[in-house]
């Protein structure tokens, strides 16, 4: 595993990925930033783990300790659970993640790029049908992500809500896929355009436990990847979570641009 992949005008490491997962935008009584000196993050009123992620912003140990420990004080003082991301520019940190109690081993994330152009073939079953949703208050969209994720409708709800969220760091959209002729959604996945620049990011996807196996993943990452192509986009960035979509994603020409880890604390 490399920590920077080059392509033709093209220089993106592992910590980039890593940074274009922070730009969502604040959105009072959902999601709510923190930043303290040498860390930020977001967190949320609804109390569940998933919804509060934080980083480092130095590199300085002595900085990243004392950012840690306002962090800590923080979640411990709200009975909140919380998690941490790091990657290769801060891997000597994650040592005082756990002198602090967090639960090993951390959860290893592949930050995925790949080159985006127009001719990308996106032909798929002829059973599934992939969608933009232009209702966005659907709320078929965030019930699928909250089964499929096994969180509580209200947890789906607000990751719903926080990624369709505009600002200058981020706009995005989010695609459904439908089966067998039914259209009611059994996929979905989230596509950012990040700032003004080249690059999109591939949110998170999610599918029914019965219509997994189906190609829903591998159809879901293509459709973005050809709307992003249809913008000007070049480049497309994804944070795989498992060995399965690490496969559908490789088998899909993109490459590995390091590791990043994610680090749980519980109170």
């Amino acid at each position: 595993m490399i920590d920077t992949l080059e392509r033709p005008a093209l220089r993106v490491s592992a910590d980039d990925i890593l940074e274009s997962h922070f730009t969502l935008a604040a959105r009072p009584g959902a999601i709510e930033p923190i930043v303290v000196d040498g860390a930020a993050g977001w967190t949320s009123p609804n109390p569940h783990p998933v919804l509060s992620l934080m980083r480092w912003t130095t590199i300085d140990p002595g900085t990243a300790s004392l950012a840690l420990d306002a962090v800590l004080a923080r979640f411990r003082d709200a009975g909140q659970g919380f998690d941490w991301m790091t990657g290769p520019k801060t891997a000597h940190l994650v040592p005082l993640l756990y002198e602090r109690g967090f639960i090993a081993p951390p959860l290893d994330v592949a930050a995925m790029i790949r080159c985006v152009s127009p001719d990308i073939d996106i032909s798929m079953p002829k059973d599934l049908r992939v969608w933009k949703v232009e209702d966005l208050q659907d709320d078929r969209i965030s019930r699928v992500m909250a089964r499929g994720f096994d969180v509580s409708g209200e947890v789906g709800a607000i990751f719903h809500e926080a990624y369709l969220t505009s600002s200058p760091l981020q706009t995005s959209d989010v695609y459904a896929v439908s089966a067998d002729g039914d259209d009611a959604p059994v996929g979905v996945g989230y596509l950012s355009y990040i700032g003004d620049g080249p690059s999109v990011l591939l949110r998170v996807s999610s599918t029914l436990d019965e219509y997994r196996g189906r190609g829903i993943y591998k159809a879901l990452v293509l459709r973005r990847l050809a709307d992003a192509a249809k913008q000007g986009r070049t480049q497309a960035f994804v944070h795989a979570y498992s060995d399965g979509s690490q496969r559908v994603l490789s088998g899909l020409g993109f490459e590995s641009a390091g590791s990043l880890q994610l680090h749980r604390w519980r109170p």
